[in-house]
């Protein structure tokens, strides 16, 4: 474990570094919410603390992952694989503080929520109000993260959740973080204005190559295909696994759909290894384990197949040349 998180903190200064030498403030971008707006105010003129904060918030964000995973067993309790994908899934593209980087936050702590542990195989009230509040949250750092209510949708569906009481707890806690907002918009006289940009952020849909290089294009392809490699293998291993395995599992890769949907609106194509961070750290790490012997950790002396040190491997090239 010691030389696992040693390896992350090299890997992390070694991704990061050239922004700490010349850091890159903090920009609207495309489709920036209130919150989002808010930071950039307080942060554009201090780039070197918000790439700080930013590859803080990276190597935190995989930490509580990993916790997740391995909590409810879907993740071996010697691995820290899971926090070295997320890490070098969002070290590609910009490195400084994004609105990605924000709604991955949300969403690990949505996952906390919908995860089941135990033998009951059903989503608690409060759970369902406090995952989908987190969902509403994300929408304020960037509006087009409203996709992942549609992936809590494919959730709720998997869970049967499909009373008036759990679809009225589903709009109330997505509501919660809107209610001071649109209490602060309506007394400062400025609902219309927000209103027509949330509108206005959809309406350039689509993939902007923007300045995007070829190597950057080669690198997030390439993380593509992994992404893809990694979500087939773990669909066609559900069966192997217990009905609770099956059913965390299942709830992660429905998330996808959100993951996804947020690359339509990519300014850069590398910042898309951002979007699916939190689905490849779990499905990636599934692959890698799945080409070892009795899912033996990844980096000890045990010896492992050349599968799982070939796709590390891709994915270290695919990260440094985005």
């Amino acid at each position: 474990m010691v030389l696992q998180s040693v390896a992350i903190v090299v890997v992390l200064l070694l991704a990061w570094g050239r922004a700490l030498i010349s850091p890159i403030p903090m920009e609207a971008g495309s489709h920036p919410a209130v919150l989002y707006e808010l930071l950039c105010t307080w942060l554009q003129d201090v780039p070197r603390l918000t790439v700080v904060i930013a590859m803080l918030l990276v190597l935190v964000e995989g930490i509580f992952l990993n916790l997740i995973l391995v909590n409810v067993g879907l993740c071996p309790q010697n691995s820290l694989l899971p926090t070295l994908i997320y890490v070098l899934c969002c070290s590609a593209g910009a490195h400084t503080l994004t609105p990605l980087l924000l709604v991955n936050g949300a969403m690990i702590g949505c996952l906390h929520y919908l995860m089941l542990r135990g033998t009951l195989l059903t989503i608690s009230a409060s759970h369902i109000c406090n995952a989908t509040a987190l969902i509403g949250l994300a929408t304020l750092f960037y509006v087009p993260a409203i996709g992942y209510l549609v992936a809590y949708m494919l959730v709720a569906t998997g869970f049967k959740l499909y009373g008036w009481r759990d679809w009225t707890l589903m709009l109330l806690g997505f509501a919660i973080p809107y209610v001071p907002l649109l209490s602060v918009q309506y007394l400062a006289g400025n609902i219309e204005p927000w209103w027509q940009q949330t509108v206005e952020a959809f309406s350039t849909f689509g993939i902007a190559l923007g300045s995007t290089t070829l190597l950057g294009i080669i690198g997030a392809l390439l993380l593509g295909m992994l992404m893809i490699w990694g979500l087939v293998g773990t669909i066609v291993r559900l069966s192997e696994n217990t009905v609770l395995w099956r059913t965390n599992a299942t709830t992660l890769i429905l998330m996808t759909v959100g993951s996804v949907g947020l690359c339509f609106f990519m300014p850069l194509l590398p910042t898309t290894g951002a979007c699916v961070a939190i689905p490849f750290a779990f499905c990636g790490t599934r692959q890698v384990l799945s080409y070892q012997p009795s899912m033996s950790q990844y980096g000890t002396r045990r010896k492992r197949g050349w599968m799982a040190d070939e796709m590390v491997v891709l994915i270290l090239i695919a990260t440094f040349i985005c």
